[in-house]
């Protein structure tokens, strides 16, 4: 018999090494997942098991927006956030009118940001808060050197990456 107090702590460790980026990912497919299982029991007529997998899926919108930074994301995170409310409302209609219309409404939403935070390599999240924290802590982020005789301009200053998940 394995013991699963070790099993948890294996759980724990690796989500907790894991990249902002692939926790997105991983909650995003989860979404996608209990939403599809939602419309297969509404489809079964089968309300009870509906309604976990919409509270669930409901749940992790709720935790991604309240996850935003939008002192890192400007513009995109202010984007996700309406995207978030509008799914967040969808699930409230999917509950009070039982159509299958607002699950898949979110389903169109999520394809395309699945597909997006699947690109988005590892460790960008990461960066993109150590830069804040620099720049909010008066220090200079370190640039890149650009060799002599290369006329690629600099970064824009002030300017911040584009991710706007904190985790």
């Amino acid at each position: 018999m394995y013991n699963n107090h070790g099993v948890q702590q294996y759980r724990e460790t690796d989500i907790n090494s894991i990249s902002r980026e692939k926790m997105i990912v991983l909650l995003y497919e989860k979404m996608q997942s209990d939403l599809m299982s939602a419309k297969i029991s509404l489809g079964e007529n089968n309300r009870i098991e509906m309604t976990k997998k919409i509270n669930h899926s409901q749940r992790i919108v709720s935790e991604l927006r309240g996850a935003l930074d939008h002192s890192i994301g400007g513009d995109i995170s202010q984007n996700l956030e309406s995207l978030y409310d509008f799914m967040f409302h969808e699930h409230l209609e999917v509950l009070v009118d039982l159509k299958v219309v607002h699950i898949e409404n979110c389903l169109r939403v999520i394809a395309p940001l699945l597909d997006a935070w699947r690109q988005i390599p590892s460790g960008t999240g990461d960066n993109a808060a150590m830069d804040n924290t620099e720049t909010q802590s008066g220090a200079e982020p370190a640039r890149d050197e650009v060799p002599p005789g290369d006329s690629t301009p600099d970064p824009i200053p002030g300017k911040t990456s584009l991710l706007s998940v904190s985790a």
